[in-house]
This record gives C-alpha cells, sequence and structure tokens, in this order.
C-alpha cells in the first residue's frame, strides 16, 4: 500500500494527575506540507481519531493511506515541541480549537 500521510505520534503521560496527552506531525506526501497538531489531552487511541478527522477521513477503515507512528513515554516538553512551530504558521479555528494546527511547507 502507497501511504499519502505519514502520522507521528509523541505520547506524555502525567503521573501525578493520570491523564495522557499527545502531539501530532503529520506529513502529506504529496504536497509535501508538514502539519503540526498542538498538545492535547487525550489517551489510548485518540491521537488516530484526531488525525482522521483533522484529514477529513471517516470511518475505521483499515485502508486508509495513512502510516500511523506513536512514540509513548515521551518528556512533557518533548511532546509539546513536536507540535509547535512558529506563530505565522498557526492557523486557528474559530469555530473548534480541536482543529487548529501549524502549517510547515
Amino acid at each position: 500500500m502507497k501511504y499519502k500521510y505519514i502520522a507521528v505520534t509523541k505520547e506524555w503521560f502525567d503521573k501525578v494527575n493520570g491523564n495522557s496527552y499527545f502531539s501530532v506531525q503529520i506529513e502529506d506526501i504529496e504536497k509535501d506540507i508538514t502539519y503540526k497538531l498542538p498538545f492535547q489531552y487525550g489517551y489510548g487511541d485518540q491521537s488516530k481519531f484526531t488525525i482522521k478527522e483533522f484529514l477529513g477521513l471517516k470511518g475505521f477503515n483499515s485502508d486508509l493511506p495513512i502510516k500511523f507512528i506513536k512514540m509513548e513515554n515521551c518528556l512533557k516538553k518533548e511532546v509539546e515541541k513536536h507540535g509547535k512551530g512558529e506563530a505565522s504558521q498557526f492557523f486557528a479555528n474559530a469555530e473548534n480549537n480541536f482543529n487548529s494546527y501549524y502549517l510547515l511547507d
């Protein structure tokens, strides 16, 4: 299968409060663009659902053109940095901050 996207998720677990957080970088291979989804709450497969929603892909189809890579047990600062870009690269979604992202080209 040829992948259209490569999504790298970094995850941090807050042991004090018992919560998981993640950030994502999605490389669009055809357009040669990288999207960064900022540091946010979520555990388990939440990052996959977030990635699919961001890309406008629906359902649980295993034939989706996405290569998922998940790096667990990262440091908080690594996860925060992984999901950040420059202020000029940030695109905020006024309706739903969930779909805000950084665009790198």
